[in-house]
């Protein structure tokens, strides 16, 4: 059974390491330096599991920036993106947020368009992917 915990980097830090660096750094090539940043500590992270096991990740801002949303390769198009995207959206009107925004890699433009992400601006590389900015009107 999937399921999606909420926490800071303090009790999340080590499981959303484990999935990012999998996804993001053994994955894609993107370099250890670019991936972590100063956003973790005060961001509110998801964590997706099966079984017990850390498949999934991402992180919200309190300003609302979704980022460094990984599934880890044998558990995508399962549906653990869109349970977290799902649960994203509800904590933000939850928080009262109006919007929500993220760089998508272009190859995963669809599946934010999909949750109503809307693709704003030019294409531009970010660690060595181009990406798009999209964003989300909450109601």
């Amino acid at each position: 059974m999937l399921k999606i915990l909420l926490a800071e980097w303090a009790r999340a830090g080590i499981t959303a390491k484990h999935v990012r660096h999998a996804v993001f750094i053994n994955e894609q090539n993107i370099a250890e330096e670019d991936e972590w940043d100063e956003y973790d500590e005060n961001a509110l992270h998801l964590i997706a599991s099966l079984d017990g096991n850390p498949i999934g990740t991402a992180r919200l801002t309190s300003d609302g920036i979704v980022g460094r949303m990984a599934v880890l390769d044998s558990f995508r198009n399962q549906g653990t993106g869109s349970a977290m995207m799902a649960q994203i959206i509800k904590t933000a009107k939850k928080s009262r947020m109006k919007s929500l925004k993220l760089h998508a890699q272009r190859p995963a433009e669809a599946f934010y368009t999909k949750h109503g992400f809307i693709a704003e601006g030019e294409e531009f590389m970010e660690a060595g992917i181009p990406h798009i900015t999209m964003q989300l009107t909450l109601s």
